[in-house]
């Protein structure tokens, strides 16, 4: 049997920092093309943040990786932060039907 150590050892500074970016990333997101849902940048960063948080603390490998800052490993939280904010945002755009690009009036 293996045994598996979830640990959370990320301090409040990461986790305001992280937040901060992820909000960041679902306005900036929000901005691009046409959306359909006004909440999209808020389900976006919520998802961000999960995944910022998972790729930081959570996943084993990743855990040891520097540069680490305030108990989180940077690298690992900024790539989970973009992947699965990115992700998140395009299955909302497109289930919505919105689009990445303005789309002119004729």
């Amino acid at each position: 049997m293996v045994s598996v150590e979830l640990s959370f050892d990320i301090g409040a500074a990461a986790i305001t920092a992280l937040g901060l970016g992820a909000v960041a990333l679902g306005l900036a997101l929000q901005a691009v093309g046409e959306t359909r849902f006004g909440w999209e940048w808020a389900v976006t960063a919520v998802a961000a943040f999960i995944g910022g948080v998972a790729c930081s603390e959570w996943i084993a490998g990743f855990q040891a990786v520097e540069p680490v800052w305030d108990g989180m490993a940077v690298l690992p939280a900024i790539g989970g932060l973009l992947v699965v904010g990115v992700v998140v945002d395009a299955i909302i755009r497109f289930t919505t039907h919105g689009s990445y690009r303005h789309h002119a009036p004729v």
